[in-house]
């Protein structure tokens, strides 16, 4: 009994720790995408000012 609780607690934490990394990833995406949008929003802030003047 006691080996199998060992490889129970060693799958537990491996999962763990992948969803603390799949959360992780998840965050770093968004902020990529986050930062392209904002590099697109400032091309179009530029490109209406150049229309206007």
């Amino acid at each position: 009994m006691d080996a199998f609780s060992a490889i129970w607690n060693l799958a537990f934490l491996v999962l763990i720790v992948y969803l603390i990394s799949r959360v992780a990833r998840h965050f770093n995406n968004n902020k990529k995408k986050l930062n392209e949008m904002d590099k697109k929003i400032d091309e179009i802030k530029e490109i209406i000012s150049k229309n206007d003047s």
